[in-house]
């Protein structure tokens, strides 16, 4: 990550989405939730984290 984070902004937090998107996938049996930060109220970057999941389906916060 540091790495990354040497060559651009975006670069490190591509990097740390991929790092969290892996530790997901490899705990996801051993677990029976996990909790994930929006960083600086970046919903989205904590979102993505799930993006490997088949079964996660975002849901709208107005969803009714």
């Amino acid at each position: 990550m540091r790495a990354a984070s040497a060559i651009s902004k975006e670069a490190g937090r591509d990097e740390g989405l991929k790092i969290a998107r892996e530790s997901l996938l490899e705990v996801r049996a051993l677990i029976q939730g996990v909790q994930v930060s929006a960083p600086f109220g970046n919903v989205k970057y904590a979102l993505e984290v799930f993006s490997v999941m088949e079964d996660f389906k975002p849901q709208s916060a107005f969803a009714q």
